[in-house]
């Protein structure tokens, strides 16, 4: 559908700024493949300002089961204190996925034209079932050349459109539709500045998402799926229930020996993003790593990852620069679930006013 896809065009790549019109709340909701989280801002005259927030497990929610994305956004209305009457969305894990390509100068016209042709030589999706969008880093500071930098942005088509249609029953607009790349992007910009290259490690149920930021620009991304399939239940099995992990203080032989395995599988696909971007590029990380997403709360996984690669790795805040009330501060839920929230708070925060 046309008007889909200029919807995605219209968002992708952009910094945070009010997209949302004179709603005084701009709302972000990500679709996993677990889980969907839900992220309210307010913008005020000096500050952002967390106001709601919530996450549902999808059951095992398929983009075809429509009539269940239909239950889940109503659930969403009525677990929110606010009236959900626009959002924007962003989709994460196995129906997105961003390609770097390397092409001839060319305007945005002639770019568009030539990928609406040719969309078949870059993506193994029919190009009948996509929706796509290109985006092309600024960096004023490096030497025009004849072959330029693009990341092409696809979605499964219908994906998009069931969860549009979900939306639309429970009378809520979908604005605009993001991916997860670009909304971590944007989360990361806000809160930790433009200055600077960092790796950004996004662990998920279903693979590591890569994204080196350079100067607040996309310089790389790469998705790797694990190496072992059970990785995903295992973790899901031990991370999720926080509360409990921390009371029991130490894990077992079996479960430490596997976290140990994730750890170093972890390790090995960093290591190797690093060196792949080094090869294309000639240039390091001056800012370290950052580690977002749900697995990232592995018992000292930033402090064996730091120790391992011997640069900075920290825990991802995706409300550092945004201001949260205490009580939320002080929930036990709140704190569990905000490594996972990252996605929907770079949505979020096209709806609202920045420091920028």
């Amino acid at each position: 559908m046309r008007h889909v896809g200029e919807k995605i065009r219209q968002r992708i790549g952009r910094r945070a700024s009010s997209v949302l019109g004179r709603s005084p709340y701009a709302v972000g909701i990500d679709v996993g493949s677990c889980l969907l989280k839900t992220v309210v801002l307010q913008a005020g005259k000096n500050e952002v300002s967390l106001k709601a927030f919530s996450m549902q497990a999808t059951g095992g929610t398929s983009f075809q089961d429509e009539a269940s994305q239909v239950y889940l956004v109503e659930s969403i209305r009525e677990n929110m204190t606010i009236p959900l009457q626009s959002i924007g969305m962003a989709l994460s894990g196995p129906s997105v996925f961003v390609k770097p390509l390397s092409l001839p100068e060319m305007t945005e016209e002639d770019l568009r034209e030539h990928l609406s042709l040719e969309l078949d030589r870059y993506i193994a999706l029919d190009a009948q079932d996509a929706l796509w969008d290109v985006y092309h880093p600024k960096r004023s500071h490096e030497a025009a050349s004849s072959e330029q930098e693009y990341f092409l942005a696809v979605a499964k088509k219908v994906c998009v459109e069931s969860w549009i249609n979900a939306c639309r029953q429970c009378g809520v607009t979908v604005r605009f539709v993001d991916v997860d790349a670009f909304a971590l992007i944007n989360m990361v910009t806000y809160n930790y500045g433009h200055k600077g290259t960092w790796l950004l490690a996004h662990m998920g149920p279903t693979g590591i998402l890569m994204i080196i930021i350079r100067e607040g620009e996309p310089a790389y991304i790469r998705k790797v799926s694990y190496q072992v399939e059970w990785y995903g239940d295992f973790l899901d099995q031990v991370l999720r229930p926080q509360v409990a992990l921390e009371s029991r203080k130490e894990l077992g032989v079996s479960e430490a020996l596997l976290l140990e395995q994730f750890f170093q599988e972890a390790r090995n696909q960093i290591v190797e993003t690093v060196e792949l971007f080094f090869d294309l590029s000639g240039q390091d990380l001056d800012k370290g790593i950052l580690l977002s997403g749900g697995y990232v709360v592995a018992p000292e996984m930033s402090s064996t990852l730091a120790a391992s690669l011997r640069m900075p790795v920290t825990l991802v805040d995706p409300f550092q620069e945004i201001a949260v009330p205490e009580a939320m501060q002080q929930d036990p839920h709140f704190q569990q679930i905000a490594p996972l929230l990252s996605v929907a708070v770079g949505v979020a925060l096209r709806g609202a006013r920045t420091h920028d």
